[in-house]
């Protein structure tokens, strides 16, 4: 199978590898680097965060179940430099998944709350979800947490075309994969009879489509274990989450690519923490792309009607195991060290639709017979019943950068891939970061225009929001580009951009970015120009806040 990115095509466990390395979009700009891979998936599009009315208070889940309470803070702690956080948030009661999985109360909140030093920015970090109101109320506090908040379900899809999703089938207002039920390896419906014919199989929207997951305040050391099946793609600047150089790059690993990694060394040089590993982690150079509906997704607590939350930026522990999911022995054979990734791109369904846009449990009948778990419950694997629709308790897929793989098969990021797929086991941790949050600043911004890319963050990995100051004082919510099919939102572009009709804004400029919990960062006079000093880096300037959670 034929991957985005130039990736090694595997031999065991069938299958090979997905692509990813950006995915294809109507208009908007073009994702960094990004690579086309069979069916010529190439990243561009973009990603529209709408204002519209913001939900305090309660998490929902699959189906619009709801957390309890919301989450509260455990108090101020000191930041470094004198600037008083809100001392983490805890979760509220566990946030309830599909399937009944809650998650552990009472846990303090990772990503720390102290704002590290650095290069100018203040820090106040608080859990208040509604800029609007003071810093001292925190989500869930005081009489949020007593009575439930209802959730806002997702705005229905609009209508969309068929032309708008080539070889998939456009169901639900999505486009979904659909291949043949006869043959395990398929990718379209062409050698049975083509689309609409009794053997061709189109997958379940839910597999294709936002609000699937349930929202995540807070993630911990202790998150559960999950088994699946991994793939690669290939290594090239990242892709969907534009997140350019950000992620790949590291000053511990040396690229086969001597162009790409001259590069990487100019980015090392000019932007050190953001290619340092932190102490015993193998982090840097490690990306991702996980499926479709889990890299896009909606969050009724987030302004936006539509497909407001994007995973970029999100960490995760991997490692390899043996076929029947359990450990392999430290210093036995085929043992490597886990690996934490971050999520720099969507796996891309015009590359690989079974693998990045399935259900979940079509890739199990393609490796049926050499890997006995990771396949979608209940019921049991083999033979899942194909009405059953995919939960998010169950495993996902992801697809991996070629420096991951290699570690994960050889322990070595320059290592031979000899398998195009195997087995893992992976969790949520928080985001080990060295450094402070950045903002990729893109050229040609003004007064009136400006788009960035916050990268950097620690804990929960993302930015949920950002807004930028007036000179009024007033804050402006910064949106999502916004140039992508709404019938694949799986394909939606990472960057942050002033709305239309904003401004004009004067420089220095400060920005507010939130993560996931609500708590936020002010970066005070973060954007001092719109051009860097220094002409080399305008394509690659990214900026220190100062500030981190």
């Amino acid at each position: 199978m034929m991957g985005c990115g130039g990736g090694v095509t595997g031999s065991a466990g069938s299958g090979g590898e997905s692509g990813a390395g950006g995915t294809p979009g109507s208009g908007g700009a073009q994702a960094s680097g990004g690579t086309s891979g069979k069916g010529g998936a190439q990243a561009s599009g973009g990603v529209q965060a709408s204002g519209g009315v913001q939900a305090s208070g309660g998490t929902s889940g699959k189906g619009g179940a709801q957390a309890s309470g919301g989450v509260q803070a455990s108090g101020g702690v000191q930041a470094s430099g004198g600037v008083q956080a809100s001392g983490g948030t805890r979760p509220s009661g566990g946030t309830q998944g599909a399937g009944g999985a809650a998650g552990g109360g009472g846990v303090p909140a990772t990503g720390g709350t102290s704002a590290a030093g650095g290069a100018g920015g203040s820090s106040t970090t608080t859990s208040n979800r509604d800029a609007g109101q003071g810093n001292d109320v925190p989500i869930g506090g005081g009489d949020a947490a007593d009575a439930p908040v209802e959730a806002r379900k997702q705005s229905p899809r609009p209508d969309a075309s068929q032309d708008s999703c080539g070889k998939w089938a456009l169901t639900e207002g999505v486009c979904c994969a659909q291949y043949c039920s006869d043959d395990d390896k398929s990718e379209s419906c062409d050698n049975c009879g083509g689309p609409g014919a009794a053997k061709c199989q189109v997958v379940n929207a839910k597999a294709c489509t936002s609000g699937q997951w349930p929202e995540v305040h807070e993630v911990t050391d202790g998150e559960d274990w999950h088994y699946s099946r991994s793939t690669h793609f290939g290594t090239a600047p990242t892709g969907a989450c534009a997140f350019g150089l950000y992620g790949l790059c590291s000053s511990a690993v040396k690229l086969a690519n001597t162009t790409l990694q001259g590069q990487c060394d100019t980015f090392c040089k000019n932007y050190p923490d953001l290619c340092k590993d932190p102490s015993g982690v193998t982090f840097r150079g490690n990306f991702t792309a996980p499926q479709g509906n889990y890299y896009t997704q909606f969050w009724s607590s987030l302004p936006g009607d539509l497909d407001n939350y994007l995973s970029c930026g999100e960490c995760f522990e991997i490692e390899r195991t043996q076929d029947d999911g359990t450990e392999l022995t430290s210093g036995g054979s085929g043992y490597t060290p886990p690996i934490v990734m971050t999520v720099a791109d969507s796996c891309p369904c015009s590359a690989n639709s079974k693998w990045c846009c399935g259900s979940g449990r079509d890739h199990c009948g393609e490796v049926k017979g050499v890997f006995k778990y990771g396949c979608q419950l209940p019921p049991s694997p083999p033979d899942p019943p194909l009405d059953h629709d995919p939960l998010p308790n169950e495993s996902m897929h992801f697809d991996l950068d070629d420096i991951a793989m290699a570690r994960l098969q050889t322990g070595d990021p320059n290592g031979t891939i000899t398998d195009g797929v195997i087995p893992t086991k992976y969790k949520r941790v928080p985001c080990p970061v060295t450094g402070n949050i950045y903002v990729w600043l893109r050229s040609q911004g003004n007064e009136y225009y400006f788009a960035l890319t916050v990268v950097n963050v620690a804990g929960l990995g993302a930015a949920a929001r950002v807004q930028a100051q007036m000179p009024s004082g007033d804050w402006v919510e910064l949106k999502r580009n916004d140039s992508y099919t709404l019938s694949r939102p799986q394909e939606r572009y990472g960057t942050w951009a002033t709305p239309q009709g904003a401004g004009p804004f004067a420089l220095p400029i400060t920005l507010r970015i939130y993560d996931g919990s609500g708590r936020y960062v002010d970066a005070k006079d973060v954007i001092k120009a719109f051009a860097p000093s220094d002409s080399s880096l305008t394509e690659n300037w990214f900026i220190d806040t100062g500030v981190q959670f």
